[in-house]
């Protein structure tokens, strides 16, 4: 992740918002409080071809009808977490059109370039569940697997964000507003991965009627597939925002203020740590390399804070 892009690009939205500065009400925002993130659902594919495919495994594999034929997807999966709390905070730079436009609706309306940085605290390990494949791994997976599952640690991120406000006359010294905002978040998530195979060597059906089939139950038996990376991805996003201000003094105001930030799919991937507890390859030459990737949707949260404005 790659912080200088996120204040280079909120340094870019407000050199764009400067022109209007000359007719408008700056202001300088901050505010911190907490946050819910929806509970992911994961997708996972490979493409592995399974264990009586990988020369590790199982030497005479080119005997095997399509373990040399070109690669198609292996296994696929799914994983679904639940929700998590965490934390946001942030900053923006934003001016009001309540000077330029004096007397009309639009003076209500304040634009506004806002970073906020998010983390939630997902550290959840979920069982998975198999969509298909070419591989034995998951039509067996009943007996011959005896654990598979994802995890999700942290996942965090650093976002850049347009707001458009709309202030309401309050009462008094209170102003109620709406706003929505479009942007982007630098985001990674801590991922694990875990499958585990039986190590008696009876229980590994995918084995059955090889011709070297008690050298590749031996060899299968008690592999163990693992992963635990930093996944991330640049995600577009877009928020639905509301609150209350209160004026403390004609330059300074206290508020509460609420969100609810969604984004487009996280996307990201990697080889496996280990492989049926070898490196992530089919081929002892090197040849043919095993990729999964990882997709997370509904990456959403909603955040309540505290926030504080000054107008210099």
């Amino acid at each position: 992740m790659n912080m200088g892009r996120s204040w280079r690009a909120t340094a870019a939205l407000g050199l764009l918002l400067a022109p209007a500065f000359a007719h408008a009400q700056l202001y300088l925002s901050g505010d911190f409080g907490a946050a819910s993130a929806a509970g992911p659902v994961m997708e996972g594919h490979d493409n592995d071809r399974g264990g009586v495919c990988d020369e590790f495994i199982n030497p005479l594999f080119a005997d095997v009808p399509g373990c040399t034929t070109p690669r198609r997807r292996g296994d696929s999966w799914m994983s679904d977490f639940g929700s998590a709390g965490g934390v946001l905070g942030g900053a923006a730079v934003g001016y009001g059109l309540g000077d330029r436009f004096s007397g009309s609706a639009l003076g209500r309306l304040r634009l506004e370039a806002e970073y906020f940085y998010r983390s939630s605290a997902f550290n959840q390990a979920v069982g998975v569940s198999f969509g298909g494949g070419d591989s034995e791994f998951a039509a067996n997976r009943a007996g011959e697997v005896v654990l598979t599952e994802d995890r999700v640690d942290t996942m965090a991120g650093h976002n850049v964000f347009g707001n458009l406000y709309l202030d309401f006359a309050g009462g008094g010294r209170f102003t109620p507003y709406v706003g929505i905002g479009i942007g982007v978040g630098f985001t990674e998530a801590g991922y694990g991965a875990l499958g585990l195979l039986n190590n008696d060597p009876a229980r590994i059906a995918s084995a059955t009627g090889l011709p070297n089939e008690d050298e590749v139950r031996r060899n299968l038996a008690g592999t163990v597939v693992s992963e635990q990376a930093t996944l991330s991805d640049r995600v577009a996003g877009y928020q639905f925002l509301f609150g209350m201000d209160y004026a403390l003094t004609e330059q300074t105001s206290f508020g509460v203020k609420g969100r609810w930030v969604g984004f487009e799919e996280f996307s990201d991937g990697g080889a496996w740590d280990r492989l049926r507890s070898h490196e992530s390859q089919l081929r002892l030459d090197g040849s043919e390399p095993v990729a999964y990737e990882i997709k997370l949707d509904d990456v959403a949260l909603f955040g309540v804070s505290l926030a504080l404005k000054y107008r210099p």
